[in-house]
């Protein structure tokens, strides 16, 4: 199967893990499946069988064999240790001829076998997060002007006016999710005044809920993520803590599998311009 491996460091520097029969050579590659369940039980006192305590998934290992072969070999090993690092950041671009995604993760070791006729080597990398996300993301917008400039000029021979933009009264916003369940970016923008702007999930009736006046210029950032949950509010520059304003009974939303359906309701929607930013999360690649 063609694939193709890249690491790269939190400075942009990267190894290509399957350029040239004279570099690196990655002969397999462990971790790709779903990472392993933790499934907790408990006996009941004189009665068959048990009950389920909690159950949660343990973090993925992704582990990278590789041969190096040709002339520089060492000068190579040294590339290679220049980006991997023991218990520093790392980011895994995996790509086949269906999918294109990412994990992140932290380098548990580098290990290379210097004094063998074929120069193998193992690189191990523990990842809190997960997921593999895609590297494109995909995005609902909400504006009550939505833009709609349109070609040609009205000209002497096709006098008829162009739309520079429509008014939308649809306050509701489709995105699919084509990969598991999980969180997503909702964006607020104030372009005036608006107050107390909810999110509801058409499906699920659960709703998520920001109290409190907005004003013009004011963007709201809210990641509804497993492990980063947070919301934040750019004024002037200065971005503060706000999850303090989330109204009580709010949920951090998710994405469902397939077809997810919002809608907005708030004082001053027509000032917002509100989008939903979503990367497809896959258990397994």
């Amino acid at each position: 199967m063609f694939f193709k491996l890249i690491l790269e460091n939190v400075n942009g520097d990267r190894i290509d893990m399957t350029s040239t029969s004279n570099k690196y050579m990655t002969s397999g590659v462990e971790g790709l499946n779903p990472p392993t369940g933790t499934i907790s039980t408990s006996s009941y006192a004189g009665m068959d069988g048990s009950y389920l305590n909690n159950a949660f998934i343990e973090k993925r290992n992704v582990v990278i064999h590789f041969e190096m072969r040709g002339p520089g070999v060492e000068q190579h090993r040294h590339q290679l240790y220049n980006v991997v690092k023991p218990s520093r950041y790392i980011k895994i671009y995996y790509e086949t001829s269906g999918i294109d995604v990412f994990a992140e993760g932290y380098v548990e070791s580098c290990e290379v076998s210097n004094f063998e006729q074929l120069v193998t080597g193992q690189i191990s990398i523990l990842c809190p997060d997960i997921y593999w996300y895609s590297t494109e993301s995909v995005m609902a917008y909400y504006s009550q002007i939505t833009g709609a400039f349109t070609f040609p000029f009205p000209t002497e021979s096709n006098p008829e006016p162009f739309v520079l933009g429509k008014y939308n009264r649809d306050n509701r916003m489709t995105i699919v999710n084509d990969g598991d369940e999980t969180g997503f970016t909702l964006v607020i923008e104030a372009l005036d005044n608006a107050r107390s702007p909810t999110l509801y999930n058409a499906d699920t009736d659960e709703y998520l809920q920001i109290t409190g006046d907005i004003l013009a210029g004011d963007i709201i950032t809210v990641s509804t993520k497993t492990g980063n949950k947070t919301v934040t509010l750019d004024r002037g520059g200065i971005q503060t803590n706000i999850i303090n304003r989330l109204v009580s009974g709010s949920t951090w939303l998710t994405l469902r599998e397939g077809r997810n359906r919002f809608y907005l309701q708030g004082t001053g929607l027509e000032n917002l311009r509100v989008k939903i930013i979503h990367t497809n999360a896959y258990l397994g690649v």
